[in-house]
Parts: C-alpha cells; sequence; structure tokens
C-alpha cells in the first residue's frame, strides 16, 4: 500500500489526533486488510476476524465520546479513517460505515441504560461490529414505504416484518432497527434495538452480490419478535427524526469509502501504465495516457476537497444538506469514472481476478446507488438550492 496523498495539499491541516488515527487505520489496512481481501472477495467470506480486530482499535464506534467509551473522533478524523479502510478492503470499510452510523444514533439518542448495555461495548471492541435496518424489498431511497411494524402489548413491542439488503447483518449482535408504529400516529415510525438471538429474529439469505461480496449483506426477518419497552432509541413515534439526523454524516462517510476505492485503483492504473511496455514504450509514455492520468487526478483531488470540507463544516456544528450529497455523488461518480478508466488502462489484464482493478471496479459500483442514489443527491441538492 502507497502513501495517502497529503492532505494538507489539498490546503487541510491536521491535528496530531487525526494525523495519528490515520496513521493506525492506514498501518492497519496494509497489514491485516489487504493480504487477503482478494480471497475473502471470492468466498464471499464474512470477515469475522478483521472486523473484531477493527472494533478492538476503535472503529465501529469512532466517534463516540470518552465518556461512552469511544475515541471521540471528529468527522474529518472519522473519514480518514475510512478511506484508508476502504483502499485495502472496501466490504470491511462498509461494515465500519453501517456500525458507525448506528453508534451515532445510539449517542445521540440512547438511555443510560442502553448505553451500558449497547454502545458501550461496541467502543470498547466487545461485540463486533452494530447493523442498521431500515431498507426493506419495497423501500429504498423511499424509506417512507417501510412495511415491518411494531405493536405495543405491555411492557413490550412485537415486531413483523422482513429488511433487506442490511450491511453486516451476517456477523452483527445487534442491530439498530426502523418499524412504523401506527399507534403512535399515521406513518409514524420507531427506533428499536434488536439482539440477534431474540425469539422471533432470524437471518435471511445472505445476499450474493457483484461487488462488496464479503460485507455480510442480508435480509432480516421478524416474526413477532418481542422487544422491551428499554430498547425504544429516542421517542416513540421519532424514528424518521432520528434517522434523518444521521443522513448527512454518513453521505460524507460513503464519500471518503469511495475516494478510499478511487484512489487504489488510481495507485494501481498509475503504476500499471509506468511499467507496461507497448510497442516499445510504455503506457504512460502516450499523450492520452497521460492526460487521462492527469484528468482523472484532478477529479480525486476535486471530489476529495468537497468531502473534505463537508466533514469540516459537520465538526463546526454547521448544518449541512446540501454540502453532504455534494460530496457522496461527486464522490462516488468519481469513483466509478476512476476506476473505469484505470481498468482501461491495464488492458485485457483489467478483466481478469487476477487483478485487483477487477475487485474495485465491481466494488466502485454500488457507490452510486447506496446511502441515496445519485438521483437523489441531485434532488437533495436542488431541494437545498430553491429552499424547499
Amino acid at each position: 500500500m502507497e502513501k495517502f496523498p497529503d492532505i494538507e495539499r489539498l490546503g487541510f491541516d491536521l491535528s496530531e489526533e487525526q494525523r495519528a488515527i490515520r496513521e493506525t487505520m492506514a498501518r492497519f489496512a496494509a497489514d491485516r486488510l489487504a493480504p487477503g481481501a482478494a480471497e475473502r472477495d471470492r468466498s464471499a467470506e464474512f470477515p469475522a476476524t478483521q472486523v473484531s480486530e477493527l472494533a478492538a482499535l476503535g472503529g465501529m464506534a469512532m466517534k463516540t465520546s470518552t465518556k461512552d467509551e469511544g475515541h471521540g473522533a471528529d468527522n474529518l478524523a472519522y473519514a480518514l479513517a475510512v478511506e484508508a479502510i476502504a483502499r485495502a478492503d472496501a466490504s470491511v470499510a462498509v461494515i465500519m460505515v453501517a456500525s458507525n452510523l448506528s453508534a451515532a444514533i445510539l449517542a445521540g439518542h440512547a438511555t443510560e441504560d442502553q448505553r451500558d448495555r449497547f454502545l458501550r461495548p461496541v467502543a470498547r471492541g466487545e461485540r463486533g461490529a452494530l447493523s442498521f435496518g431500515l431498507t426493506e424489498p419495497g423501500a429504498g431511497s423511499d424509506a417512507a414505504a417501510i412495511r415491518t411494524t411494531a405493536r405495543s402489548q405491555g411492557d413490550s413491542w412485537i415486531i413483523d416484518g422482513t429488511k433487506q439488503w442490511i450491511t453486516g447483518a451476517a456477523g452483527a449482535e445487534v442491530f439498530v432497527i426502523f418499524a412504523k408504529t401506527p399507534e403512535a400516529g399515521e406513518g409514524a415510525v420507531t427506533c428499536f434495538i434488536v439482539e440477534a438471538d431474540a425469539p422471533g429474529f432470524s437471518l435471511g439469505r445472505v445476499e450474493d452480490k457483484m461487488g462488496l461480496r464479503s460485507s455480510g449483506t442480508a435480509q432480516l426477518h421478524f416474526n413477532g419478535v418481542r422487544v422491551p419497552a428499554a430498547n425504544v432509541v429516542g421517542q416513540v413515534g421519532q424514528g424518521y427524526r432520528v434517522a434523518l439526523g444521521a443522513l448527512a454524516p454518513n453521505r460524507v462517510a460513503i464519500a471518503a469509502q469511495s475516494l478510499g476505492i478511487a484512489e487504489r485503483a488510481f495507485e494501481l492504473g498509475l503504476s500499471y501504465a509506468q511499467e507496461r511496455q507497448v510497442f516499445g514504450q510504455p503506457v504512460a509514455a502516450f499523450q492520452n495516457s497521460r492526460f487521462l492520468l492527469a484528468d482523472m487526478r484532478c477529479a480525486l483531488d476535486q471530489a476529495w476537497l468537497l468531502m473534505l470540507r463537508a466533514a469540516r463544516l459537520l465538526d463546526s456544528g454547521i448544518p449541512i444538506r446540501g454540502e453532504a450529497s455534494m460530496a457522496k455523488l461527486v464522490a462516488s461518480e468519481t469513483c466509478g469514472r476512476v476506476v473505469d478508466q484505470m481498468l482501461q488502462l491495464h488492458g485485457g489484464n483489467g478483466y481478469s481476478r487476477e487483478y485487483e482493478i477487477e475487485r474495485l471496479y465491481r466494488d466502485a459500483r454500488v457507490m452510486r446507488i447506496y446511502e441515496g442514489t445519485s438521483e437523489i443527491q441531485r434532488e437533495v441538492i436542488a431541494r437545498d438550492l430553491l429552499g424547499n
């Protein structure tokens, strides 16, 4: 693994803490993730050992405060950590992102009891990764279309329904899920904590995906799952508010993941173009290749700047909506473009699974889909511009 691009070159100074987090995650990615990433992709094996090790470094609840036994990393440090992990193994990176999303929800809304039982053990690295469950077979970008329901019964809630495309589900012990609670009002949604050993809860099929193959993405089935009222996160009926409050920071994290994939692809393409001889000279000697590399470097730096700006604004306490969507939109689309062009530089070899660029090509495609498609991001940006 090569060194990171110099963030200071982009005009962003890093604190000692941010630098230390970045370097720690870079070393972990190079030493513990990169060597087995290709084999895990082939086998679609959930990276249980690697997730446990990353959790022990605090990687599954990075922004959790020291009061809750976390490292209290800011959004910029967290984004740099995600980018570092994604360079080596995007499947582990997305498990990390889903867990940190769930941890952020608990940090913002959990009771003291919930912190003791769920958040702090994850922050200490004792319970692996958390899993976030909102999406359903008929509800992706349109989260209001969820059909999973919860009804109150004494001091418990009974949950019925199905979730789909749940990242990290295959290896998670604790799920932060959302269900409609009609008794709280029409369309009302509530957030719950569900443990994997709850009676009536079962893991459905693990998805056989194009990319991110070892991320343990699976269905969740709720068949009369009884959840104690003490596991309600926030207020009954306020689940949308809980979920929406976490959207902007998570879109910045997906932008960082996109950059990690794209930077690794660029690194591979640059190296291959310098080494591969065609017509008696390196591929990089041809003007077309040189201009392509220049254009892709410009695109990457532009995406970096939008991502870093969004993270810095979050750390400044400034509410962002459009800026987070800009970062996610540009970084994810840049990722797809860069990986495609770097595979092109590899020629026929890029189409072979013997070359890492082929895996990156497959991993990159979903960046424009999850956490809000590119179309959704454009709509959010337009609404922000128009004030609606």
